[in-house]
């Protein structure tokens, strides 16, 4: 019964996906995009907004100012549904950028490198001198992943047709971040077959768990507790 309905589930979020992937891919790549693609495509970017609202130190007045952007939008939709593809780019461009920093910034050191904390909240232990090198690698590569999405966006945006960028920024972007994760954890249990392994959906929830310790304006480079950066 559980298989099932996990099967179930997977089936679920992979419809949902490709609904969300084919709205933002027809919003993006179309100069008149249907105001259903937009709204859709929109939904990541807003959320975030709300999210970084809710934690900052000014939570109403920013909220306050979140609704009446809100309203300024729905009483200006045709002005945004002509300015389509800049909302799409802005949000892709957005998101490789942050992820990039996020990333990138805990580069100082192997054992507060970004992916090994979520390799240690992942298993539960502390990380030997191999897994720590292994993970500061796997950040560095994460970092320039997201900085070279990043310039890609850029230049398809700037110099190709308006369907390319769309195509890269839709289809290709998630489909080429579930190769990284399916490959990292391939070239893991290569290099480190004696060490423990945790799945790609662990991975995920553990980066959830830390960014849900470390909300934004939170410092990243900090951890909490001394022993888990030994």
């Amino acid at each position: 019964m559980m298989s099932l309905w996990r099967k179930a589930k997977f089936l679920l979020l992979a419809i949902v996906f490709a609904a969300y992937a084919g709205l933002s891919y027809l919003a993006s790549a179309s100069h008149h995009p249907p105001v259903l693609a937009v709204i859709v495509g929109s939904l990541p970017l807003a959320t975030g907004v709300v999210v970084a609202c809710w934690h900052s130190a000014f939570r109403w007045p920013a909220l306050a100012g979140c609704l009446a952007a809100t309203i300024a939008i729905a009483l200006n939709i045709d002005t945004l549904l002509t300015h389509a593809a800049w909302l799409y780019f802005v949000q892709h461009l957005a998101a490789m950028v942050s992820l990039g920093i996020m990333f990138g910034s805990t580069l100082g050191t192997h054992h507060g490198a970004l992916c090994s904390r979520i390799a240690r909240i992942a298993i539960s232990e502390v990380l030997d001198a191999d897994y720590l090198r292994y993970t500061w690698g796997v950040t560095l590569a994460w970092t320039i992943y997201f900085v070279a999405s990043g310039l890609i966006s850029i230049g398809l945006f700037c110099l190709a047709p308006l369907p390319a960028w769309a195509f890269f920024a839709t289809i290709l972007t998630p489909v080429s971040l579930g190769i990284m994760f399916g490959g990292e954890f391939l070239i893991r249990l290569r290099l480190l077959p004696d060490r423990p392994h945790f799945s790609i959906a662990q991975t995920i929830a553990s980066y959830r768990e830390y960014t849900r310790n470390h909300p934004p304006g939170k410092p990243w480079q900090t951890e909490a507790k001394a022993p888990r950066d030994c």
